[in-house]
């Protein structure tokens, strides 16, 4: 377990580095007052965003939101093992060991990133796509991660 929290901190550390060689080969002339608009993202974070797919962002908005797998299954009309496989692979992806780790690093990205840009970056997928569910309701999002199966 500790050698886990030391990765965690490395790796929590070189996106801090990233933003500080950022900000010093951006130069003084960027204004510093402006408003958060994703830029204080560091790039391997925005290459983070970038790799996965949308079904990962969907998986990775309910796991921050607190969801059981078995309910992301549900929604996103996939068996609980796939769940297992995408939660698996978001965090290898984001180099964390745990589903709590992923969604800590996902809440750091998701309160500095631009909405705009993160629904880019997602494949269509807003912010707050998670917060906006409603059981029993039809998600207008639906056909971006779960694209309906044509019957041959």
């Amino acid at each position: 377990m500790p050698n886990d929290n030391l990765r965690y901190e490395i790796a929590r550390l070189d996106a801090k580095l990233d933003i500080i060689i950022n900000t010093l080969m951006s130069g003084a002339s960027s204004s510093p007052s402006a408003p958060n608009s994703g830029d204080t993202l560091s790039t391997s974070e925005i290459a983070l965003m970038r790799s996965m797919t949308t079904k990962q962002h969907c998986t990775l908005q309910m796991v921050t939101q607190g969801a059981r797998n078995q309910d992301i299954a549900i929604v996103l009309d996939v068996a609980e093992n796939t769940v297992k496989l995408h939660v698996r692979a978001i965090c290898k992806k984001m180099g964390v060991k745990n589903r709590q780790q992923a969604a800590t690093v996902a809440h750091d990205i998701y309160s500095n990133i631009d909405a705009s840009e993160y629904e880019r970056l997602s494949g269509g997928i807003p912010l707050n796509w998670a917060n906006q569910l409603r059981s029993g309701e039809v998600d207008p999002y639906q056909p971006l991660y779960a694209p309906t199966r044509k019957d041959r």
